[in-house]
């Protein structure tokens, strides 16, 4: 029995499970490859909307790593200088697609990196009716909580659905940290997850974000 069928979101994006371009996580011998989860957000934003040019074939995750379509390749210790993102506002303009993180237009890389390190401060129901309202327009939202240090150590997540008591996301892994519930079954490569608006609210921080990715409006 397809997704489609087992699962009748009523607030969700158009997506057809059997055909979206799910990723996974690449590993290095036996482990997952970490801080990679702004890159597969935008993957999954792009497949959405461009699903002929960023897919699994063409274009997965690291693909766009490789070559380097967002920004400069980095070790995991400096991540936290966002310049894996460097070229993201202008491969926003190319896709015509815009960006929004906490209500704030990234329109440069200094926009974006003054949303990351010091977002505007929203709180956690703002920050839940920002992804509904998103997904209601189907359009791209990630919720972005702390896994640790004050928020400081963070993850965002493409946002599907939502019911009243949950968000339904795409990941490429399963997180240990974060209390979520993989809903495909065990040996199901699709990372299809079930966040609690609670969890969301017990891991919201003073860096708490959500992004929100909508086609250009002319």
């Amino acid at each position: 029995m397809s997704l489609n069928s087992t699962y009748n979101f009523k607030n969700s994006l158009p997506i057809d499970f059997e055909n979206f371009g799910f990723a996974q996580r690449e590993k290095v011998g036996e482990k997952l490859v970490i801080f990679r989860c702004g890159r597969d957000f935008l993957y999954y934003a792009l497949h959405y909307y461009k699903s002929a040019k960023y897919n699994t074939k063409n274009f997965p995750p690291k693909k766009i790593e490789d070559e380097g379509i967002l920004g400069m390749r980095l070790p995991w210790w400096l991540m936290w200088t966002t310049l894996q993102f460097n070229k993201l506002p202008s491969l926003l303009v190319e896709e015509q697609i815009e960006l929004k993180i906490n209500n704030t237009f990234i329109t440069n890389y200094l926009s974006f990196f003054k949303a990351f390190i010091a977002p505007k401060k929203i709180s956690t129901e703002e920050a839940i009716k920002v992804v509904e309202k998103a997904i209601d327009q189907h359009e791209v939202s990630g919720i972005d909580i702390s896994l640790g240090l004050f928020g400081l150590v963070d993850h965002v997540i493409f946002v599907f659905a939502y019911d009243v008591d949950n968000f339904y996301v795409f990941d490429t892994q399963k997180l240990q940290k974060l209390e979520y519930e993989k809903i495909t079954s065990r040996n199901d490569f699709r990372f299809i997850m079930k966040l609690p608006k609670d969890i969301v609210r017990k891991r919201w921080s003073r860096f708490g974000r959500v992004w929100v990715i909508t086609p250009q409006k002319f």
